[in-house]
């Protein structure tokens, strides 16, 4: 008996249903169109987002490039088109064009000029594909509007149209047409500028890295957006590799090439236009990674470390050719990758550390400057309040024996007592009760200290409680002076009840219970410091 093979086709309604799934968002999918549009040698693309008056949305995307015939169109329209000649295309699985399209529209027309110079159009409807039971490619007529917009783009040469109609994945959570409005504007300026991340390289006209291409939405030109503010003169480079993978079945090795770099805190940069372009932002740290100088992931750290606001300021590109696809596992949306796990160590214990101790230094170093703007009154009202009470609560005397040295003499219920403390004098009239500083030896939030022969209590300033528990209520007096009396009352029991013996004891549990606090606030939002305060 022999075997024989059982052709077992599937179910084209089920399948264009089920890949209408594959997880695109709006902005990679219309993304996906335009890297066909780049892989056609195309030099402009223009884009049309539009709501008709009966409030259904259009996408058209129109390109100069090297157009089709007729048998290269039904190639592109197939579902696993044939493998491109050049393997350096930025269209890589044949499938991107029809699940890109389909994940927001039922209705997919592509309108191409070949080197016949002869309009064809094709067309995958998904109702109508429903209704027939097979894979019926329809060819409908080409209407007016069509070959006019791809005209204006291409002119008499060659081009591409696709077209996206019954889109019913883009509005549907929308109750009214202006509701559906406002979301399209957003969604428009939305994609504006992910077009600007993802073709930077592309849309700089200086960028010799990649083919020039002029994108257009909307009628409005999309300029590069550079996340590595390159231009700025604070910005820093902090590391640059280019690291040799040896792949199997690769004659030449590939090259990763490697780029932290640490860009300036919003008050470096050169004006405030160019600090609010940057996106100095927590979401904005991370990997940005370019497979063909097309940047296909960016914003996070693919699970090296978590998001941070100390890191908001570290940015560290990741530049690869198609050689290296398997060692990224570049997925069929071309929006994220895996690193394998050889280079996923090399980057995080050899390459990453210096960057992040940088990236660390720099936010922590603007954070301090805010915070210490801030606090120039924000106690004035605990020293006044500390300052009516404090006599009637000062259980001990402090006397300076040698100012130079920090040493005192203290007198309390338990005898007198030699100690080291700091020694201040008051910045401003006042200010003799709680004093902030940069900081404290091992790291303490306080420390009792004596100002002007008063008793006192100094507050460190660089600790995490005092960034993230003090500083977003520093304008709240009750708040502010609550706080500061329970650690200037910590203090004056520690001056009250200090002997030889318990001196350590008292440092252990200063330095514990600072520790304690610090990994209590590690989760903690860390202060939104914007340039008006």
């Amino acid at each position: 008996m022999h075997e024989q093979d059982i052709m077992l086709p599937p179910d084209p309604a089920r399948v264009m249903e089920g890949l209408r799934d594959t997880g695109y968002d709006f902005n990679t999918a219309v993304a996906d169109i335009v890297d066909n549009s780049i892989a056609a040698n195309a030099k402009n693309i223009d884009l049309l987002l539009e709501m008709d008056p009966e409030g259904d949305v259009f996408v058209y995307i129109a390109d100069d490039g090297c157009g089709m015939n007729f048998d290269e169109l039904k190639n592109a329209m197939k579902y696993g088109s044939a493998e491109r000649n050049d393997k350096a295309s930025l269209g890589k699985f044949g499938l991107g064009l029809k699940t890109a399209s389909t994940a927001f529209c039922r209705c997919l027309s592509v309108i191409s000029i070949g080197n016949d110079h002869t309009p064809r159009k094709v067309q995958w409807d998904l109702d109508y594909i429903a209704s027939t039971g097979a894979w019926n490619l329809r060819q409908p007529p080409i209407t007016d509007d069509e070959i006019e917009y791809l005209q204006e783009t291409c002119g008499d040469g060659t081009g591409t149209l696709v077209v996206w109609e019954k889109i019913d994945r883009l509005l549907n959570d929308c109750k009214t047409k202006t509701a559906a409005k406002n979301a399209l504007k957003k969604a428009e300026q939305a994609l504006k500028f992910h077009l600007s991340m993802v073709y930077q390289r592309f849309l700089d006209q200086n960028d010799s890295r990649a083919a020039n291409v002029a994108i257009r939405l909307n009628g409005q030109k999309i300029e590069p957006w550079d996340p590595f503010c390159l231009s700025e003169e604070n910005t820093t480079v902090l590391y640059t590799d280019e690291l040799e993978i040896e792949m199997p079945g690769e004659t030449e090795i590939p090259i990763l090439n490697i780029k932290a770099v640490l860009i300036p805190r919003r008050d470096e940069f050169s004006s405030r236009e160019a600090g609010e372009a940057a996106r100095v932002s927590n979401d904005m740290q991370g990997f940005y990674i370019y497979r063909e100088q097309r940047l296909i992931h960016s914003g996070d750290w693919m699970g090296m470390f978590s998001k941070e606001p100390h890191g908001t300021l570290l940015r560290v590109e990741l530049s690869f050719d198609h050689k290296l696809d398997n060692a990224f596992h570049v997925d069929i949306k071309k929006s994220r990758i895996l690193l394998n796990e050889e280079i996923f160590s090399y980057i995080k214990d050899q390459v990453m550390p210096a960057p992040r101790r940088a990236a660390d230094e720099r936010y922590r170093k603007g954070t301090k400057k805010k915070v210490e703007e801030a606090t120039k009154t924000a106690h004035d009202a605990s020293n006044r309040n500390i300052e009516e009470k404090a006599k009637t609560v000062e259980n001990s005397k402090i006397e300076v024996v040698n100012e130079s040295t920090g040493e005192v003499q203290i007198t309390n219920s338990n005898g007198t007592f030699r100690h080291r403390i700091s020694i201040h004098h008051a910045d401003k009239p006042g200010q003799y009760r709680v004093i902030p500083v940069d900081g404290i030896e091992n790291g303490v939030l306080w420390a009792p200290t004596i100002a002007e022969g008063k008793h006192a209590v100094e507050i460190n300033m660089g600790h995490p409680y005092y960034q993230k528990v003090y500083y977003p209520v520093l304008q709240q007096n009750v708040l502010v002076t609550g706080m500061d009396a329970l650690l200037w009352a910590l203090a004056e029991a520690e001056m009250s009840t200090f002997n030889a013996e318990t001196k350590e004891q008292f440092e252990d549990m200063r330095f514990i219970v600072s520790k304690c606090l610090r990994k209590l606030v590690a989760d903690l939002p860390d202060p939104e410091l914007s340039d008006e305060e």
